[in-house]
């Protein structure tokens, strides 16, 4: 019989795009992320051949540009970047060969995203938040066959949400409030089981 389910962990660098990217002092949304990482387990589930459905849970983590962001704040220090959540979505299965299966996934779900925490030499500024926003995800699988129901995983997905932070600092007086555009494309691989 045919395993219908598969499990899978992947991880990989994480490449920012857009305002999440930009270091332009002037672009009041510039996010400074660099280059970070993502972790993800993902379940799918085929209905038939072509079409199942497709869940997963994932981290993301992003350091600060802090070379450019250190010319308009002196001397500030600046963590990072990260989030984690759920997706659920439908996946297209197209199995190329006995070896080499694809997928196409949709996904949307819901993420809980914290901004840096901005600090002077060892004091905190302004303080790191939390928020909980929608998410939405679009990748494409690939999966090799490596012998009984064991996979070899490459991955390419594309993350969009955008968390409205507020920045204050540690005694409630508000700096700033903005919705944060965060997109990323992702690149990973890992491995998984079908059963």
């Amino acid at each position: 019989m045919t395993p219908k389910s598969f499990l899978a962990f992947h991880l990989g660098p994480s490449f920012p795009t857009g305002d999440f990217k930009s270091v332009d002092a002037n672009n009041e949304k510039a996010g400074y992320a660099k280059t970070g990482f993502n972790m993800n387990l993902n379940y799918g589930y085929n209905f038939t051949k072509n079409v199942g459905l497709t869940v997963g849970t994932y981290y993301n983590r992003y350091n600060i540009d802090k070379k450019d962001l250190s010319q308009i704040l002196p001397g500030t220090n600046v963590d990072h970047w990260q989030f984690f959540g759920i997706a659920a979505g439908p996946m297209l299965t197209h199995e190329f060969s006995s070896k080499v299966t694809g997928d196409l996934r949709i996904l949307g779900g819901m993420t809980y995203a914290n901004s840096p925490l901005f600090s002077y030499e060892g004091t905190v500024l302004v303080k790191d938040d939390w928020k909980l926003t929608p998410m939405f995800q679009g990748g494409l699988d690939l999966r090799f066959n490596a012998g009984r129901n064991v996979f070899l995983m490459a991955n390419a997905d594309y993350m969009y949400l955008q968390p409205e932070f507020k920045f204050e600092t540690t005694t409630g007086e508000l700096v700033d409030k903005r919705h944060q555009t965060i997109s990323v494309m992702n690149l990973t691989g890992g491995v998984g089981i079908k059963f």
